[in-house]
């Protein structure tokens, strides 16, 4: 049995067309099907602690669809796949899913492929792609108030130049694995288990979800001409040489900022704070991949 968790309203139409191609296949395979279809933020995590401990989930949604399930089945033997079809989709790339390949995803789900990748938790909460402090999770507010004709990284290159007009600094006191690495002002400081984050920044192009590790970027004191000039180095993830940009390694990650600042754990915000406490979980979700 699969079980389907559909989110109607991902990808602005797309999910629905995807639910019907999924059916339809997933029919003539012979495959038998439940479909749950959420109602409102968080439900997917309901809907899917709800399913049997071996349960098959496939997620028909975005990043934050995806975020939701996946609370649910770390830590059980179920088993995670995604049909890509929100405006970013970054987990899926890290799985190795092409964009708008909707073919592709479905017959990962068919042949039953699967393997065990890392998470993380960011003071307890749960992420499987990314973690961001500071600027980037601004950003990733204003994507959610972005135009509605916007979607995928021009809904991120709005909210950038948005969040740029009110740009300010924190002084930030970094430390992994116990070693201080940074301490000075910081545009953003990311925590990478997936390489890009907002449907085409590679922020961490090395990042693999089975490293054991996760993937720390510190971006230092940018000014706004600075910042916007680096972003098409971002996209194409050759960012790392910069002077003002530092990457480090690591299972435990402590951020002390000088003053709360706002995160977004996979796409999804986070309240202001000072502290965040990011911690790697190994070999905790199996998912269905190439």
């Amino acid at each position: 049995m699969l079980y389907l968790i559909y989110n109607p309203v991902a990808g602005r139409g797309r999910a629905r067309r995807a639910l019907g191609k999924a059916l339809d296949l997933f029919t003539a395979e012979r495959l038998p099907v439940e479909v749950l279809t959420t109602e409102g933020p968080g439900q997917a995590t309901h809907l899917a602690r709800k399913l049997p401990e071996a349960a098959k989930i496939v997620c028909i949604g975005g990043d934050g669809t995806v975020h939701e399930v996946a609370k649910a089945c770390l830590g059980t033997d179920r088993i995670l796949g995604v049909l890509p079809v929100g405006s970013g989709d970054d987990f899926a790339f890290a799985l190795g899913l092409a964009r708008r390949d909707l073919a592709q995803a479905l017959q990962v789900i068919c042949t039953g492929k699967t393997r065990t990748i890392d998470t993380g938790l960011v003071n307890g909460i749960p992420f499987v792609n990314a973690v961001g402090i500071g600027f980037d999770a601004e950003v990733a507010a204003r994507v959610h108030q972005a135009p509605r004709p916007l979607a995928g990284h021009l809904a991120y290159l709005y909210a950038v130049i948005t969040t740029l007009r009110l740009l300010e600094l924190s002084t930030v006191e970094i430390t992994v694995d116990g070693r201080s690495v940074y301490w000075g002002p910081s545009l953003l400081a990311s925590t990478h288990n997936g390489p890009r984050i907002g449907g085409g920044f590679l922020f961490a192009p090395g990042a693999k979800l089975d490293s054991g590790y996760l993937e720390v970027l510190i971006a230092t004191d940018f000014d706004r001409p600075g910042t916007l000039a680096i972003l098409p180095k971002v996209l194409r993830g050759t960012h790392l040489d910069h002077p003002k940009v530092h990457a480090f390694q690591g299972q435990e990650i402590l951020l002390r900022w000088s003053s709360a600042r706002p995160g977004h754990v996979d796409g999804e915000l986070l309240e202001p704070q000072t502290d965040f406490s990011i911690q790697l979980r190994p070999a905790s979700l199996t998912v269905f991949s190439p």
